[in-house]
């Protein structure tokens, strides 16, 4: 794949009602037990690419671009006017993307370069974000709910399916992980990660006949489901990708000015925190977690990567990442851009 983008889980639709979570445990982790990762920020030169990369990408409210980056030269070309998002493609003939229509959510559009085609791929909208995986297109709907929608379809849009949500988990498939009712806690109101076991399915997906009871029951008491978080946590802090078993969050104890990295390879947990800095998540990558540390007045810090298993920590870039946005991979370079001036970072992977 050319493009390889991380799975960002999103809740699109917060959900403002504050009960008490019944029948949710929290993790046995002791998290003030969790072994303690010392940073050393040092100077590093900024990076220049040992090949050309292509990068397609999304100006909001503005069209789909081509960006060629090599070394210190880059050029860039306008390819379609529009309002798109979520661009994604496997080689530079055809590119996928989300046409946004009104309150942000949009359908999916095939173009083809060579043509200048425009193809809409799907009739719903709603759709939340999609990955390309093993020749297909994998979308999803009410995403990071307990109840969200995962659909298969072949890249020229005529065979769509229904599937189970294991498809897209990237973790060990026993579980499925959302985002949870708020609580409140000493005047704060948090959306804890949360975890229910999931039946093997496969790719099948079964449809449940329930009647009303039933609903409540598996909506509001949830007897099987695990609380992971227990300090703030955000939205894009649970990073993963569609093609691992691993992935990470992070949670953040503001008191404390404490950030706790979780990372999950193959079903096991491993927790190290971090004092002092505070810590963005970035992406999963050949068994390296990649992740910004900054301090407070964001003046100092960089990017750092550790392997799943908590060791090998190390800084492999500085801080003039800190106002890009990380955009996803290619050829093992993480592409970031500048949120200022559209400019694009590169930073080679371990």
């Amino acid at each position: 794949m050319i493009l390889r983008k991380r799975q960002i889980m999103v809740l699109l639709t917060a959900v403002l009602i504050c009960i008490p979570l019944m029948g949710a445990s929290r993790s046995n982790l002791n998290l003030e037990q969790a072994s303690e990762l010392t940073l050393r920020i040092q100077n590093i030169p900024r990076q220049k690419t040992t090949e050309p990369l292509t990068i397609f990408w999304a100006k909001a409210g503005d069209g789909l671009y081509k960006t060629v980056v090599n070394g210190d030269k880059t050029k860039t070309y306008s390819i379609l006017k529009g309002n798109f998002s979520n661009v994604l493609y496997q080689d530079y003939e055809t590119v996928y993307f989300l046409k946004q229509g009104e309150g942000q959510t949009g359908g999916i559009y095939k173009f083809t370069m060579s043509s200048k085609k425009l193809t809409r791929l799907t009739n719903l909208g709603e759709i939340d974000q999609f990955f390309l995986k093993n020749q297909s297109i994998y979308y999803t709907t009410n995403s990071m709910t307990i109840d969200r929608g995962v659909y298969r379809m072949s890249p020229d849009g005529r065979s769509k399916k229904r599937v189970s949500p294991t498809v897209l988990d990237p973790q060990d498939k026993k579980y499925h992980y959302y985002i949870g009712y708020g609580i409140q806690t000493l005047g704060d109101l948090y959306f804890p990660l949360m975890r229910q076991p999931l039946p093997s399915t496969g790719e099948m997906y079964i449809e449940e006949n329930v009647d009303d009871g039933t609903a409540f029951d598996r909506i509001f008491k949830k007897t099987k489901e695990e609380q992971l978080s227990s300090y703030s946590f955000f939205m894009t802090d649970y990073i993963g990708d569609a093609d691992s078993d691993s992935f990470f969050f992070v949670e953040r104890d503001r008191d404390k000015h404490t950030t706790y990295l979780h990372l999950f390879q193959k079903g096991d947990e491993i927790v190290r925190k971090i004092i002092g800095w505070d810590l963005e998540p970035l992406d999963v990558l050949d068994g390296w977690a990649y992740f910004t540390v900054s301090d407070e007045d964001r003046e100092t810090g960089g990017v750092f990567a550790i392997r799943m298993d908590g060791s090998g920590l190390r800084q492999v870039g500085g801080n003039e990442f800190f106002y890009s946005d990380y955009l996803g991979s290619i050829k093992r370079h993480l592409v970031f851009q500048n949120r200022n001036d559209d400019s694009f970072a590169t930073l080679k992977g371990i």
